[in-house]
């Protein structure tokens, strides 16, 4: 199993990473994930917090850190695969790391909790590392059978917080700079007033102004970003 790829065919961002993560006051929660990299094992893990605070490119830089060490992993986005669930997470405790993203984003069904209640008895069995991702905190968390519940608040937790919108302002300066392009600060805000407000996307936003930028020989300036975003 050692380097496999993800299952489902699911594409991890490419500006999910460490890196590109400004950890502000989620930096022990972040140094715990980067842990499960190392060798040693058995170690469950839920991340919870609101939308946009940061868990999925947590999650995904997790898995595209993982397949640069050939580690075996698997991130799913538990919504995408209601329907299927079972089959969506059949063999994945063969894995070294699982990460299951969206936990209570919608109602699991019954078939769908049995699976994932058996998934983390598998895992924890055979001394693998499981990431859970969830907007409750585990004692919140309802599902058709308590049982899951159970299993889940037994995991090491972390709430992450949001960072502030000056966290994200410098942070994304701090993204354009690295690629060569000056963001004004008022530019900055202009897109946390704009765009979606999770870190993916907000970085996703950074490349195609670069992009857009070398094309077009300009400068972002407010018009020009406008201009980009409707063409987007």
């Amino acid at each position: 199993m050692k380097g496999q790829q993800l299952p489902l065919a699911v594409a991890l961002r490419e500006t999910s990473s460490f890196a590109s993560f400004h950890a502000g006051p989620n930096t022990q929660a972040v140094s715990t994930l980067r842990g499960l990299l190392n060798p040693g094992g058995g170690l469950a893990l839920l991340l919870h917090g609101p939308a946009g605070s940061g868990k999925t490119h947590l999650l995904q830089a997790l898995g595209r850190e993982a397949a640069s060490l050939r580690i075996s992993h698997a991130y799913v986005h538990l919504p995408s695969h209601l329907a299927e669930l079972p089959e969506a997470l059949a063999g994945l405790e063969a894995r070294k790391l699982v990460c299951l993203d969206g936990l209570d984003e919608a109602p699991l069904p019954e078939a769908g909790v049995l699976a994932l209640a058996r998934l983390i008895d598998a895992i924890k069995s055979r001394g693998g590392n499981l990431v859970l991702a969830a907007r409750k905190p585990g004692h919140q968390l309802q599902f058709a059978r308590p049982d899951l519940a159970t299993r889940i608040s037994a995991c090491a937790s972390f709430g992450l917080r949001p960072l502030s919108d000056e966290d994200r302002a410098r942070l994304l300066m701090l993204r354009a700079h690295a690629r060569g392009l000056h963001l004004p600060d008022d530019v900055a805000h202009y897109l946390l007033k704009r765009l979606a407000r999770d870190i993916g996307s907000l970085l996703e936003a950074v490349e195609t102004l670069d992009r857009a930028s070398l094309s077009a020989q300009r400068r972002l300036t407010i018009p020009f970003v406008q201009s980009v975003l409707l063409r987007a």
